[in-house]
Protein backbone atom coordinates (compact mmCIF):
# COMPACT_ATOMS: atom_id res chain seq x y z
CA UNK A 1 0.00 0.00 0.00
CA UNK A 2 1.24 3.28 -1.12
CA UNK A 3 1.84 6.34 1.54
CA UNK A 4 -0.91 8.63 1.82
CA UNK A 5 1.27 12.22 3.04
CA UNK A 6 1.58 14.35 0.15
CA UNK A 7 4.76 15.60 1.45
CA UNK A 8 7.55 14.66 -0.70
CA UNK A 9 9.70 12.14 0.91
CA UNK A 10 12.89 14.05 -0.92
CA UNK A 11 12.80 17.16 -2.46
CA UNK A 12 15.74 19.79 -3.97
CA UNK A 13 14.61 23.35 -4.70
CA UNK A 14 16.94 25.46 -6.84
CA UNK A 15 20.11 23.03 -5.97
CA UNK A 16 23.47 24.66 -6.72
CA UNK A 17 27.00 23.05 -5.98
CA UNK A 18 29.81 24.71 -7.37
CA UNK A 19 33.37 23.90 -6.80
CA UNK A 20 36.02 26.68 -6.77
CA UNK A 21 36.18 30.02 -7.60
CA UNK A 22 36.91 32.92 -10.30
CA UNK A 23 37.36 31.51 -14.27
CA UNK A 24 38.30 28.20 -12.84
CA UNK A 25 35.13 27.67 -11.20
CA UNK A 26 32.72 24.27 -11.86
CA UNK A 27 29.52 24.31 -11.93
CA UNK A 28 28.04 20.67 -10.85
CA UNK A 29 24.69 21.25 -10.38
CA UNK A 30 22.45 24.60 -11.54
CA UNK A 31 19.28 25.27 -9.97
CA UNK A 32 17.92 22.19 -9.84
CA UNK A 33 14.16 21.12 -8.91
CA UNK A 34 13.28 17.71 -8.26
CA UNK A 35 10.40 15.94 -5.61
CA UNK A 36 10.46 12.55 -5.22
CA UNK A 37 7.06 11.42 -3.53
CA UNK A 38 6.61 8.41 -1.61
CA UNK A 39 6.33 5.32 -2.64
CA UNK A 40 7.94 5.96 -5.68
CA UNK A 41 11.26 4.67 -7.72
CA UNK A 42 13.60 6.73 -9.81
CA UNK A 43 16.54 6.30 -11.87
CA UNK A 44 18.84 9.89 -12.53
CA UNK A 45 20.34 9.51 -15.45
CA UNK A 46 22.64 11.05 -17.64
CA UNK A 47 26.57 11.29 -19.11
CA UNK A 48 29.80 11.06 -16.77
CA UNK A 49 29.68 14.49 -15.35
CA UNK A 50 26.20 15.75 -15.58
CA UNK A 51 25.90 16.28 -11.88
CA UNK A 52 24.98 12.57 -10.76
CA UNK A 53 26.87 11.61 -7.88
CA UNK A 54 26.96 15.52 -7.08
CA UNK A 55 23.02 15.56 -6.54
CA UNK A 56 23.23 12.35 -4.79
CA UNK A 57 26.12 13.40 -2.60
CA UNK A 58 23.97 16.56 -1.49
CA UNK A 59 20.55 15.07 -1.39
CA UNK A 60 22.27 12.89 1.50
CA UNK A 61 23.60 15.51 3.03
CA UNK A 62 27.00 14.32 2.33
CA UNK A 63 28.08 17.73 0.85
CA UNK A 64 26.58 20.88 1.44
CA UNK A 65 24.92 22.48 -1.93
CA UNK A 66 26.21 26.35 -2.54
CA UNK A 67 22.37 26.95 -2.48
CA UNK A 68 19.10 25.67 -2.35
CA UNK A 69 17.19 23.40 -0.53
CA UNK A 70 17.22 19.71 0.59
CA UNK A 71 14.00 18.53 1.99
CA UNK A 72 13.89 15.80 3.65
CA UNK A 73 10.25 15.34 4.56
CA UNK A 74 9.55 18.49 4.31
CA UNK A 75 12.59 19.41 6.93
CA UNK A 76 15.80 21.32 4.98
CA UNK A 77 18.83 19.42 5.33
CA UNK A 78 20.91 22.31 4.48
CA UNK A 79 20.25 24.46 7.64
CA UNK A 80 20.61 21.80 10.27
CA UNK A 81 24.54 22.01 12.03
CA UNK A 82 26.41 19.24 11.10
CA UNK A 83 25.07 16.94 14.00
CA UNK A 84 21.60 17.19 13.52
CA UNK A 85 22.25 16.17 9.54
CA UNK A 86 24.32 13.46 10.71
CA UNK A 87 21.78 12.11 12.88
CA UNK A 88 18.77 12.89 10.47
CA UNK A 89 21.07 10.84 7.63
CA UNK A 90 21.48 8.02 10.15
CA UNK A 91 18.04 7.68 11.14
CA UNK A 92 15.60 8.83 7.85
CA UNK A 93 18.35 7.82 5.12
CA UNK A 94 19.31 4.48 3.53
CA UNK A 95 22.39 3.84 1.26
CA UNK A 96 23.28 1.32 -1.24
CA UNK A 97 26.93 1.67 -3.17
CA UNK A 98 27.99 -0.32 -5.75
CA UNK A 99 30.65 -0.78 -3.09
CA UNK A 100 29.11 -2.89 -0.64
CA UNK A 101 30.72 -1.32 2.28
CA UNK A 102 30.29 -4.23 4.79
CA UNK A 103 32.53 -4.81 7.66
CA UNK A 104 34.26 -7.77 7.40
CA UNK A 105 34.57 -8.52 10.97
CA UNK A 106 30.33 -8.67 11.42
CA UNK A 107 28.27 -11.32 10.61
CA UNK A 108 25.71 -10.51 7.88
CA UNK A 109 22.72 -9.79 11.06
CA UNK A 110 25.80 -7.56 12.58
CA UNK A 111 25.92 -5.44 10.07
CA UNK A 112 22.49 -5.13 8.75
CA UNK A 113 21.74 -4.21 12.60
CA UNK A 114 24.79 -1.17 12.62
CA UNK A 115 23.09 1.92 12.24
CA UNK A 116 20.54 0.74 15.06
CA UNK A 117 23.57 0.30 17.11
CA UNK A 118 24.97 3.36 15.76
CA UNK A 119 22.21 5.33 16.74
CA UNK A 120 22.92 3.77 20.66
CA UNK A 121 20.17 1.48 20.09
CA UNK A 122 19.92 -2.33 20.40
CA UNK A 123 18.51 -3.66 17.24
CA UNK A 124 15.44 -5.63 16.64
CA UNK A 125 16.59 -9.03 16.29
CA UNK A 126 13.10 -10.36 14.61
CA UNK A 127 13.19 -7.32 12.26
CA UNK A 128 17.09 -8.18 10.86
CA UNK A 129 15.90 -11.79 10.71
CA UNK A 130 12.80 -10.38 8.78
CA UNK A 131 15.04 -8.20 6.65
CA UNK A 132 17.51 -11.23 5.88
CA UNK A 133 14.42 -13.42 4.91
CA UNK A 134 13.24 -11.28 2.67
CA UNK A 135 16.40 -10.48 0.47
CA UNK A 136 16.70 -14.38 0.35
CA UNK A 137 19.46 -14.67 3.24
CA UNK A 138 17.71 -15.95 6.15
CA UNK A 139 20.24 -18.79 6.46
CA UNK A 140 23.24 -16.91 6.01
CA UNK A 141 22.95 -14.09 8.78
CA UNK A 142 25.83 -15.52 11.02
CA UNK A 143 28.32 -15.56 7.68
CA UNK A 144 30.86 -13.26 7.42
CA UNK A 145 31.00 -11.06 4.09
CA UNK A 146 33.77 -13.05 3.38
CA UNK A 147 31.74 -16.14 3.07
CA UNK A 148 29.60 -14.60 0.89
CA UNK A 149 29.50 -14.08 -3.12
CA UNK A 150 29.35 -10.67 -4.21
CA UNK A 151 25.25 -10.46 -4.78
CA UNK A 152 25.15 -12.01 -1.39
CA UNK A 153 27.11 -8.98 -0.16
CA UNK A 154 25.06 -6.83 -1.95
CA UNK A 155 21.58 -7.86 -1.05
CA UNK A 156 22.93 -7.53 3.00
CA UNK A 157 24.15 -4.27 2.37
CA UNK A 158 19.89 -3.58 0.67
CA UNK A 159 18.91 -5.27 4.06
CA UNK A 160 21.16 -2.79 6.24
CA UNK A 161 19.93 0.43 4.14
CA UNK A 162 16.23 -0.40 5.15
CA UNK A 163 16.77 -1.56 9.02
CA UNK A 164 15.91 1.83 9.94
CA UNK A 165 12.84 2.43 7.61
CA UNK A 166 14.27 5.35 6.04
CA UNK A 167 12.41 7.86 4.34
CA UNK A 168 14.26 7.39 1.05
CA UNK A 169 16.72 4.81 0.33
CA UNK A 170 19.66 6.09 -2.47
CA UNK A 171 20.91 4.03 -4.46
CA UNK A 172 24.54 4.93 -6.19
CA UNK A 173 25.11 2.73 -8.87
CA UNK A 174 23.41 -0.53 -6.47
CA UNK A 175 24.27 -3.36 -9.37
CA UNK A 176 27.52 -1.94 -11.07
CA UNK A 177 29.92 -4.33 -9.63
CA UNK A 178 27.41 -7.40 -10.44
CA UNK A 179 26.82 -10.00 -12.89
CA UNK A 180 23.83 -9.81 -15.15
CA UNK A 181 21.77 -12.46 -13.45
CA UNK A 182 22.78 -11.08 -9.60
CA UNK A 183 22.17 -7.35 -10.88
CA UNK A 184 18.41 -8.39 -11.86
CA UNK A 185 17.88 -9.89 -8.26
CA UNK A 186 18.94 -6.85 -6.41
CA UNK A 187 16.63 -4.78 -8.76
CA UNK A 188 13.68 -6.78 -8.23
CA UNK A 189 14.48 -6.20 -4.58
CA UNK A 190 14.46 -2.49 -4.71
CA UNK A 191 11.28 -2.91 -7.09
CA UNK A 192 9.70 -4.86 -4.25
CA UNK A 193 10.52 -2.77 -1.51
CA UNK A 194 8.37 0.72 -3.43
CA UNK A 195 5.45 -2.14 -4.38
CA UNK A 196 5.23 -3.98 -1.01
CA UNK A 197 6.84 -1.76 1.89
CA UNK A 198 6.03 2.14 0.41
CA UNK A 199 9.78 2.73 -0.20
CA UNK A 200 10.99 5.83 -1.69
CA UNK A 201 14.15 4.79 -3.91
CA UNK A 202 16.41 7.05 -5.45
CA UNK A 203 18.70 5.34 -7.76
CA UNK A 204 21.50 6.75 -10.28
CA UNK A 205 22.69 4.56 -12.60
CA UNK A 206 23.98 4.08 -16.27
CA UNK A 207 22.08 1.20 -16.82
CA UNK A 208 19.30 1.45 -19.38
CA UNK A 209 18.32 -2.00 -18.13
CA UNK A 210 18.55 -0.83 -14.18
CA UNK A 211 16.24 2.15 -15.05
CA UNK A 212 13.83 0.08 -16.78
CA UNK A 213 12.85 -0.77 -12.89
CA UNK A 214 11.99 2.20 -11.82
CA UNK A 215 8.19 4.17 -12.14
CA UNK A 216 10.49 7.07 -13.81
CA UNK A 217 13.79 8.42 -14.96
CA UNK A 218 14.94 12.08 -14.72
CA UNK A 219 17.76 13.39 -17.39
CA UNK A 220 20.60 15.06 -16.19
CA UNK A 221 23.13 17.43 -18.10
CA UNK A 222 25.38 19.55 -17.28
CA UNK A 223 23.84 19.66 -13.69
CA UNK A 224 20.99 20.43 -15.31
CA UNK A 225 17.45 18.64 -15.32
CA UNK A 226 17.12 18.38 -19.21
CA UNK A 227 14.06 15.51 -19.42
CA UNK A 228 11.73 13.07 -17.47
CA UNK A 229 10.26 9.66 -18.80
CA UNK A 230 7.38 8.04 -17.12
CA UNK A 231 7.20 4.23 -17.49
CA UNK A 232 10.37 3.61 -18.93
CA UNK A 233 11.68 0.58 -21.25
CA UNK A 234 15.07 -0.62 -21.66
CA UNK A 235 14.64 0.47 -25.07
CA UNK A 236 12.98 4.20 -24.64
CA UNK A 237 15.88 5.34 -22.11
CA UNK A 238 18.85 3.53 -24.23
CA UNK A 239 17.30 5.76 -27.26
CA UNK A 240 17.34 8.59 -25.07
CA UNK A 241 20.83 8.65 -23.81
CA UNK A 242 22.00 8.41 -27.28
CA UNK A 243 20.08 12.09 -28.28
CA UNK A 244 20.36 13.98 -24.80
CA UNK A 245 21.28 16.48 -26.94
CA UNK A 246 18.04 16.78 -28.21
CA UNK A 247 16.92 17.86 -25.49
CA UNK A 248 19.54 20.52 -23.90
CA UNK A 249 18.75 21.83 -27.58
Amino acid sequence: MRPTDPTPALEVRGLSRTYGAGPTAVTALADLDLAFARGTFTAVMGPSGSGKSTFLACAAGLDRPTTGAVLLEGHDLVTDDEGARTRRRRDRIGFVFQSFHLLPYLTAAQNVGLPVRLAGARPDRARVDRLLTEVGLGDRAQHLPGDLSGGQQQRVALARALVTDPAVLLADEPTGALDSRTAQQILTLLRRSVDGLGQTVVMVTHDPVAASYADEVVFLVDGRLVGRMPQPTVDAVASQLAHLDQLVA
